[in-house]
């Protein structure tokens, strides 16, 4: 679309914000942008309250969590015993997350987790969304499942992701088509890297308050992200 100031199709992927939450989200992308933007694809994540090792009795191969049902926690006794003021928190971070890998934390980083894919579009007279389209993605389906039933793609039109600028040959209603397996490897492959994320947290809190570490806080992406599309005065 020439000279949007808005981007046509926006993927929102929510850790640290609920479902309500992401379709708020959506609709200010859809309402709110003059029609510039026109598919929201939305990548929602839940999380069971992570339990302690000693009541979890198996090993969660989709959080990448290692679970072990023997009460392993003097390990993690023995490095937050550690702290002082010379603790680097990057060293304490590592050590967090190999804790977390083997089974060894008290309160595991990271819980068990589902995630599913929602698409939505504004209505036709632009005054609300809606949902087109919802595939569960983690967990996987179970073996007696039917999963000749689930889809294995999701498209999205040509003229959803060029707007007015098709090129020749194409049609405003051809789709491209996106591989939902390749998506649930991505997902797998960021789970990790946000328990390492939270073990990053976790470290700076522990150090702030054992010796009184200070970590400025910033904006977070999520306040800057509203920000650019809500009206004045609808977000705080």
């Amino acid at each position: 679309m020439t000279n949007a100031r808005f981007p046509t199709v926006v993927c929102e992927a929510g850790w640290s914000e609920s479902h309500e939450e992401l379709k708020q989200d959506a609709r200010l992308w859809l309402l709110h942008t003059n029609g510039e933007t026109r598919v929201v694809i939305i990548l929602s994540f839940t999380e069971s309250n992570p339990s302690t090792t000693s009541t979890h009795v198996a090993v969660d191969t989709e959080t990448q969590m290692a679970v072990n049902p023997e009460n392993t926690e003097e390990e993690e006794k023995t490095v937050l015993a550690g702290i002082d003021e010379n603790t680097d928190p990057h060293y304490l971070a590592g050590k967090l997350f190999e804790l977390n890998q083997e089974g060894k934390l008290k309160k595991p980083l990271i819980g068990n987790i589902s995630a599913s894919l929602y698409i939505y579009k504004a209505t036709e007279n632009g005054q609300d969304i809606v949902e087109t389209f919802m595939a569960t993605l983690l967990p996987p389906p179970s073996k007696d499942s039917d999963k000749a039933a689930l889809p294995k793609h999701f498209g999205i039109s040509v003229g959803d992701i060029l707007g007015d600028s098709l090129p020749e040959g194409h049609k405003s209603d051809d789709e491209i088509q996106f591989c939902l397996a390749d998506l649930q490897s991505v997902i797998k492959t960021s789970i990790p890297r946000t328990a390492r994320l939270r073990a990053t947290k976790r470290a700076l809190q522990l150090l702030k308050n054992t010796v009184g570490f200070d970590d400025e806080s910033e904006q977070t992406f999520t306040q800057r992200k509203r920000q650019r599309v809500a009206p004045i005065g609808t977000w705080k």
